[in-house]
């Protein structure tokens, strides 16, 4: 809507805010041509508007008071090129003093003037101008100097009464007495207020109406004393005097249209008596009884709810400030007075209601809740409008407002109608992640006061409205619990681990008693269980490792079908026997969102579940909506205790596996296959989810190195890895569970069968393994033997009268068959090498081709076969990985044979013989950071804490040069910018790329770390053996470091070009360009911010053109790779030397302090329940602290976190300040420790 010619004097236009208001305001310059320039803290970066923008500057200082440091604003307006400054609302839009710095700044504000600003923003100043204007002003007092002259005049006025600090506004700093005794306080407590929140401790009084409505005037001025109206809105729906619900109409007005007369009136003429120019809102309060309104307040800003008035008077309200300013620009002082007055209606059209969305925990007094937004899906249909700065991906900051955003509806017919939107959209979205006030937005629009509109600023505390949360909150989380479903994600592969229950048999017989589906989610408690409040009652099971469970505090039986009753807490103690248990609630928790198929989490990479995490304090778990009805249905089913699973949890486990893929002659000696299945191995403490940690003897392996994959004979070019293995860090056996990575460059010697994976996850650190052998067949049986309990399991919940209902049977005969299952040698003639194919466990086939080397023609040999198992032309296969010179396929072994496998890849890779055709693939841009400071800090740190002498230190590059027979570091360093890499996987863990330079004569090879790095930076370029990577996330690392350029990981595919997570495909290439350290810091910000666009070329990997350029530099290549192996080898004996000699060294160490290892981190946390910035800590290390004592406070979302001392940590002493105040924490961070 253009009321002017055209914009001259405005082109470019800063935004001085964030989140839905900048959106919006965006939204508004896009239409009028006008440039948008945001600005952002780093906190915010995956806030919309970031994106929308046309320009978007980041913000210095720090993310606190980023938005209201007025001279970084001006200085990006001034750097910018701004030609105008529009604030929005809140931060420093009504701020005098700020508009007067843009005015003088030669910029134009967006806005009324800072004379106007400063008249309004003194409550006592402002009732003054409207008793000047001819607006009814409710009985009050000037500025009070004191509590003894507030009494008096309240004496005077009579009570009720409100104490109103004159610089307040939003209901912040305002009290209200009933009584002369509430005076002394609330004057004490204004005051406190007024100086911490304005710098003014000013205050005065005002008759309180208690049966009274908020009611506003949205007017809008054209600085010449000309001023219009667009009628009036309801927002008397207010919580703690912030406003929840609003309306345009008013119901209570639009009954009485002579009132809107008056009010609208009094609105016009208060703003035109003070020539305003721009938008601004007058407040009425409106005694509900007779109808008598009086002057509240002039907010001199745009209101948050603006968007229902603009719906119903079809105006852009956005769009009139900024041709306002044009006209102020111009030295033309305003807007014709003529065209506003066109735009002017008498009444409005249709019926439209405002509800304010807040990342907020209802049940637990409306907490702030920051944090992670996992996934958002507006609801959407005509007259629907949803103003929002978020998407999925979003992170939530503890440093503003929690509103994420303003579900507008609008109906032409009637309010009924624009309810039914309402409930429509609220109930329909879903905002899934940390918690919101959905819930409690439609239990507000779906009553009947709110129907018939009756509803007063007291509605929200009256007996006309019941809230009752269909919720559990989380008292305690437990040690470590979380979210898991079945069959979780399995056959998503490209990094992303399958997840779900360690112990499927435990979890999927906690959901039948419930009477779920036995794949519905749950949670997963290991070692220590959570304590949960339930507001609602609900049926639940508990399963698992043996642990006490109580209802307030009355113990329940496991693998019993519970009811736990509304207002109780029920809570599981410490896992006695086995390790983890499960509790199903009957309907599962159907906001938590489904991330790529599952509900399950992934806590290493932080996906799915409860924000990617385990449970914590203050956490709230939607129930079903239906959990009231079914608890009318409750019966006692009891499974009894002779078929419980707790009598196969043991200390000493024998765990199935069959060997493979690597334990074979190439790999094991015949000792080694002693060592590993005679061993009875320790679990240690290291034991997680995605990875058990194995003590026991090494293996003296049957090669003296591996080769091209690494200096210890474990070290294998990155291959695939099945679930269950038994895989070689080094000397260290670590099992596999199912969070682990898919990929890597270690062997395998290996796998627990599928069918043994329930008593794995029951397992726990301290327990000791005994590996024994077991066919195919057998693992089948054992499988069915599963399958046959469960279905027992099913038929006693259903009632059905079962024989013989006892525990699995979990005796096997040793009966078992070698790695090898088929081979077929190279044949020179037709150019093919040797392929193996190798079992890994009882539901994997892992090939191999040739020796253990990288060849770009191999991985497309093998690509060929991927993508025809791909397209569905082998039956039976769930996933399959392509890793550089191997594959392997997962299948399910209830619906087809390991012989039925071999034979069908076999057949394929006959049928098939030597596939020539191009590949698609893309070219990405990429830029490198050769000199990365984060690289050296990651060195220099490991060198200080971890090993200080190895042959890669203290330079990775110098050594990669050295180790690869090239002259200088330099050289080898720039080679990554010189030829393409080639993506021969898509593997290890969220999407990591391997690469594989396409010039055989630029493939370098290097060792890994050992022991790995702590800390690798994300987008940190490395190389191991001959492939190079790009670490996606922040993680330990084991790659020789050699720049830092882009992940190529955005968990919820929120950046551009982005299909997936993951950005790359197999057969993909990566071409470098050189970039320094500032050119890299702008293009990292871009990308950060979503804002990057990846410079891809769409082309081909042609075999036969690659394999003529193989042949033209032959000898070129075969003379750089003698080089290259003699300088390798010699490498490799120096770090065999030097690793020696810091084992020995280690070795004395640990015999003259005694292995400290087991001790480690022997205190008891005191965590974050949120994400929030430590505000105080109240208590000194040697204190001893009490049951319920708050021991520290944290700031989140203006709010005052108390950090509690629970019972477990009554009576001990404070050990440490782990995070002092000022320290910005993530959920589940330590603030100090305690002594155990």
């Amino acid at each position: 809507m253009l009321t002017i010619d055209s914009f001259q004097r405005i082109r470019k236009v800063l935004i001085a805010n964030r989140g839905e208001i900048a959106c919006r305001i965006i939204r508004s310059c896009k239409e009028l041509g006008l440039v948008s320039i945001a600005i952002y803290s780093k906190a915010d970066r995956s806030s919309a508007h970031v994106r929308l923008a046309d320009e978007a500057w980041l913000l210095p200082g720090n993310d606190q008071t980023a938005y209201i440091t007025e001279e970084d604003v001006l200085d990006i307006a001034r750097k910018s090129g701004a030609n105008a400054v529009i604030p929005g609302y809140g931060f420093l839009s009504e701020n005098d003093g700020f508009a007067e710095k843009v005015e003088a700044a030669g910029l134009t504000w967006v806005g009324p003037s800072s004379s106007v600003i400063t008249q309004f923003g003194l409550k006592h100043t402002a009732r003054e101008l409207a008793v000047q204007a001819g607006v009814p002003v409710i009985s009050g007092t000037d500025l009070l100097k004191s509590a003894d002259e507030a009494l008096a005049a309240a004496n005077k006025i009579g009570y009720p009464i409100m104490l109103k600090a004159t610089a307040g506004g939003g209901g912040m700093g305002l009290q209200i007495c009933w009584n002369e005794s509430e005076i002394e306080a609330a004057f004490a407590s204004v005051t406190a207020r007024g100086a911490t929140l304005f710098k003014n401790t000013s205050m005065f009084m005002e008759k309180y109406v208690a049966k009274s409505r908020h009611v506003e005037v949205q007017v809008f001025g054209n600085g010449l004393g000309g001023a219009v109206h667009f009628g009036e809105r309801e927002c008397s729906i207010q919580r703690r005097h912030q406003k929840v619900v609003e309306e345009c109409p008013s119901p209570f007005v639009h009954k009485r249209p002579e009132m809107r007369d008056r009010l609208t009136s009094c609105a016009v003429s208060l703003a035109s008596s003070v020539n305003y120019g721009s938008a601004g809102t007058v407040e009425f309060l409106v005694d509900d009884t007779d109808g008598s309104f009086y002057f509240l307040e002039m907010n001199t800003r745009l209101q948050v709810e603006h968007g229902i008035t603009e719906m119903c008077y079809n105006v852009d309200l956005v769009s009139l400030m900024l041709q306002q300013a044009e006209m102020q620009a111009r030295g033309n002082g305003g807007l014709d007075i003529k065209a506003l007055q066109a735009l002017q209606k008498e009444s409005p059209t249709g019926f439209a209601i405002e509800a304010r969305v807040y990342a907020e925990v209802p049940s637990r007094n409306f907490a702030p809740s920051p944090g992670l937004l996992q996934h958002v899906d507006w609801y959407e249909a005509p007259g629907v409008r949803v103003d929002t700065w978020i998407q999925s991906g979003t992170n939530i900051s503890p440093f503003y407002d929690p509103m994420i955003a303003k579900v507008i509806v609008w109906d032409r017919n009637s309010h009924d109608q624009a309810t039914e939107k309402m409930l429509s959209t609220l109930t329909k979205s879903k905002v899934q992640g940390c918690p919101t006030n959905f819930q409690y937005l439609a239990a507000i629009v779906g009553s009947e006061a709110f129907k018939i509109g009756d509803t007063t600023t007291a509605f929200l505390t009256s007996d006309h409205f019941k809230f009752s949360p269909t919720t559990v909150d989380v008292i305690s989380g437990g040690a470590y619990t979380t979210v898991q479903d079945l069959p979780a994600r399995k056959g998503v592969g490209n990094g992303v681990p399958e997840s779900g229950p360690m112990d499927p048999i435990s979890f999927r017989v906690a959901n039948i008693l419930v009477g779920n589906d036995e794949n519905t989610e749950a949670l997963e408690v290991t070692l220590v269980g959570p304590e949960l409040f339930f507001h609602a009652p609900a049926i639940v099971a508990v399963t698992g490792g043996v642990v006490d469970v109580t209802i307030d505090g009355e113990k329940a039986d496991m693998y019993s079908q519970l009811l736990v009753p509304a207002g109780k807490k029920f809570k599981l103690g410490m896992v006695s026997s086995g390790c983890r248990s499960y509790i199903a609630i009957k309907g599962g928790f159907p906001t938590i969102p489904v991330y790529l198929g599952s509900k399950s989490t992934t806590t290493t990479l932080k996906l799915g579940g409860v924000q990617g995490r385990h449970l914590l304090p203050n956490d709230s778990l939607d129930l079903d909506p239906s959990t009231e009805e079914w608890v009318k249905d409750h019966q006692l089913i009891s499974i009894p205790q002779s078929a419980r699973l707790d009598a196969l949890w043991r200390n000493k486990w024998e765990l199935y596996v069959m060997p493979g893929p690597h334990d074979e002659p190439e790999f094991t000696t015949e000792d080694d296959r002693k060592v590993l299945y005679e061993t009875e191995w320790k679990i240690s403490h290291n034991a997680t989810r995605s990875g058990y940690r194995l003590k026991g003897p090494r293996l003296t392996w049957a090669r003296e190195d591996g080769g091209e994959g690494g200096s210890h004979p474990a070290n294998v070019i990155d291959e695939p890895y099945s679930y269950g293995g038994l895989n070689w860090n080094g000397d260290d056996p670590v099992v596999l569970p199912i969070d682990a990575p898919m990929a890597g460059g270690l062997a395998t010697t290996t796998t627990i069968v599928r069918a043994d994976f329930w008593r794995l996850g029951q397992c726990r650190p301290g327990d000791s393994i005994r590996f024994k052998r077991i066919s195919w067949d057998s693992a089948l049986v054992l499988r069915k033997r599963s399958e046959e309990y469960i279905s027992q399991i099913k038929e006693f919940v259903d009632g059905k009268s079962v024989n013989d209902l006892v525990p699995i049977n979990t005796e096997l005969p040793e009966d078992w068959e070698e790695t090898i299952l088929h081979q077929t040698p190279a044949n020179a003639a037709k150019k093919t090498v040797e392929v193996k194919y190798r079992q890994a466990g009882d539901c994997h086939i892992h090939v191999t081709y040739g020796p253990m080397t990288a060849k770009a023609l191999t991985r497309a040999h093998i690509q060929h076969r991927l993508n025809n198992i791909n397209s569905g032309e082998v039956e039976g296969i769930i996933a399959v990985i392509g890793c550089a010179r191997s594959y392997c396929v997962q299948f399910d072994s209830l619906k087809t044979t390991q012989k039925e496998m071999l034979h069908r890849l076999v057949e394929l890779e006959e049928s098939l013989g030597s596939s020539l055709e191009p590949l698609p693939s893309r070219i990405f841009k990429f830029p490198i950071l050769l000199d990365d400071p984060l690289s050296k800090k990651a060195v220099t740190d490991y060198m200080a804490t971890v090993r200080d002498s190895a042959v890669y230190l203290p330079d990775n590059m110098e050594y990669i040069a050295k180790a690869n027979g090239i002259n200088d570091r330099e050289t080898a360093a720039k080679s990554v910018v010189t030829c393409p890499q080639l993506v021969v996987e898509v593997s290890f863990l969220a999407g990591t790329p391997l690469m594989l330079p396409l010039d055989p004569r630029l493939v370098y090879v290097a060792q890994k770390y050992n022991p790995v790095r702590a800390f690798t930076a994300e987008g940190t370029f490395g190389l191991g053996g001959p492939l190079t990577v790009i670490y996606p996330l922040e993680s330990p690392g084991g790659y020789q470091l050699w720049g830092r350029t882009l992940s190529t990981w955005d968990p919820h595919a929120a950046k551009p070009q982005f299909e997936q997570p993951w950005l790359l495909r197999e057969f993909d290439q990566i071409q470098f360009y050189e970039v320094n350290q500032e050119e890299f810091d702008a293009i990292y910000e871009q990308f950060k911010t979503g804002r990057l666009t990846f410079d891809i070329e769409n082309t081909s990997f042609d075999p036969v053109a690659y394999g003529k350029f193989i042949e033209s530099i032959a000898e070129e290549t075969e003379e750089f790779e003698k080089k290259r192996n003699s300088a390798t080898k010699a490498a490799t004996q120096e770090e065999n030397r030097l690793i020696a000699a810091w084992r020995e060294k280690q070795a004395q160490n640990a015999a003259e302090n005694g292995d400290s290892s087991e001790a480690e981190g022997e205190s008891i946390p005191v965590i974050a329940p949120m994400t929030s910035s430590v505000w105080k800590v109240n208590v000194n290390v040697g204190d001893v602290v009490k049951d319920g004592q708050v021991v520290a406070i944290l700031e989140a979302m203006k709010m005052e976190i108390a950090v509690r001392a629970d019972a477990s940590m009554d009576g001990k002493k404070v050990k440490k300040i782990v995070s002092p105040p000022g320290t910005v924490l993530d959920p589940g961070q330590v603030v100090l420790s305690l002594a155990a």
